[in-house]
């Protein structure tokens, strides 16, 4: 990028004379010079970015290039410094908040489901690559910002072939399993490997194939990085006994945003081990301590008499407890906690998001859905799903830096101009 230009042509690195077709395509080598920038984790000055945005917006406007053009000669010269009071005035008002929406009901979503369900049990679990088109659709389209919804485009053959891959590894490990311990162990390292390239291929292929207003994300994640991750710290966190988990579950996260695109800009993370160690330490110290007086009481039980009676109403107490109170509570205050910590460090380009999922009541949501799911003997899921979806969203937001329109036409133009990457649409895709 220059470090001073005297206008907006200098700054794109253009002619007076440029067509429209040369400014989009400058515009796109410039973003692609942010991308490398940003892929070498040196992130340019956020006032470069404004400054070149704003150069684009103008002369790609007919109208606002013919007033630039006209006051080109007595215009002061621009240069890529910190914004003058004025300016950035003018950017902190167009700066706003904008909330995402999810507008989809229980009832509506419960027609596919039931269908869904029914369809995939006739082909035998056949049909659930197309149930999960349906699924995913119907969530991503329902899943609004600024007035415009997501939308998904994985084609169910390319599910299903992931899935068959899957299955056939699964089945492969399961067999060894039965022959030998010496199998098993062969066959478990043989499949080690292959979880970070599978995981990079799925990851691809959700990204890819989820897009907003036209334009598709991306994922640029390598194989290397993914085995640093799921092999790496993945083993790091078994050999600490969990005690090393949020590592691993920061540098999955991490991975996962920081390699995804929007266009040519990508995601960038910086939530801190520190915070995602907070956040585990209380579910860690419940468990413990429902772990300990599982082993007090079994001690007591021992002693037989009373205290024997007495103990084994405890474990019958505990027990249960043991299993619900994960899955009510824990679980939902895990996922609240750590979907705010991840997504309010997270940023794309100059716009940030921003999670304030309520823990109590995502909490209090968890409770309620379950009770509804047993109640209906699973009937309620539609619903508890539609629940869940339209809760996340209406606490997260896009801090937009500017306008969004603007940036979404840029992120195109850019992407025209770099060439389409169709090669992703051949990934595999093992989620369910």
């Amino acid at each position: 990028m220059q470090a001073l230009a005297a206008n907006y042509y200098e700054l794109l690195g253009i002619g007076q004379t440029a067509t429209l077709d040369e400014v989009k395509a400058a515009y796109a080598r410039q973003l692609a010079e942010f991308r490398d920038m940003l892929a070498r984790r040196e992130p340019p000055p956020a006032e470069s970015l404004d400054a070149l945005r704003e150069a684009f917006k103008t002369l790609s406007d007919p109208q606002a290039r013919g007033a630039y053009d006209a006051g080109l000669d007595a215009a002061p010269p621009l240069s890529i410094a910190p914004a003058e009071p004025a300016v950035a005035a003018q950017h902190a008002a167009e700066g706003r908040e904008e909330r995402f929406e999810f507008v989809g009901e229980g009832g509506e979503y419960f027609r596919i489901w039931i269908v869904n369900i029914f369809l995939t049990i006739v082909t035998l679990g056949i049909y659930s690559a197309w149930a999960k088109v349906r699924r995913e659709q119907y969530f991503h389209r329902n899943l609004m910002l600024d007035g415009s919804g997501f939308d998904y485009h994985g084609k169910p053959m390319a599910i299903l072939k992931g899935r068959l891959v899957a299955l056939l590894l699964v089945g492969g490990l399961s067999a060894a399993q039965h022959l030998s311990p010496l199998a098993y162990g062969i066959a478990f390292l043989c499949l080690v490997p292959l979880v970070p390239w599978l995981a990079v291929k799925a990851f691809r292929f959700r990204a890819y194939n989820t897009s907003y207003r036209g334009l598709h994300f991306s994922f640029h994640g390598t194989y290397g990085q993914a085995f640093k991750v799921f092999v790496g710290y993945g083993l790091l966190a078994m050999v600490t006994l969990w005690l090393a988990f949020p590592v691993f579950y920061r540098q999955l996260r991490k991975f996962i945003l920081d390699n995804t695109c929007f266009g040519t800009t990508a995601f960038d993370c910086s939530v801190t081990t520190g915070a995602i160690y907070r956040i585990f330490l209380f579910p860690g110290f419940v468990i413990l301590a429902l772990f300990a007086a599982i082993v007090l009481v079994t001690a007591m039980g021992a002693g037989g008499g009373g205290a024997g009676l007495a103990a084994a109403g405890f474990m019958i107490l505990l027990i249960p407890l043991l299993l619900v109170l994960p899955q009510v509570v824990l679980v939902p205050y895990v996922a609240a906690r750590s979907n705010n910590a991840v997504w309010s460090a997270t940023a794309l380009g100059p716009h940030r998001f921003a999670s304030r999922l309520p823990v109590g009541g995502f909490i209090g949501l968890t409770v309620v859905n379950w009770l509804g799911i047993l109640c209906t003997l699973g009937l309620f899921i539609p619903w508890a799903r539609v629940r869940v979806a339209r809760y996340r969203a209406e606490h997260l937001t896009l801090a937009v830096d500017g306008s969004l329109d603007d940036f979404v036409a840029g992120e195109a133009g850019a992407v025209t101009a770099l060439g389409d990457e169709a090669a992703e649409m051949f990934d595999l895709d093992i989620g369910l």
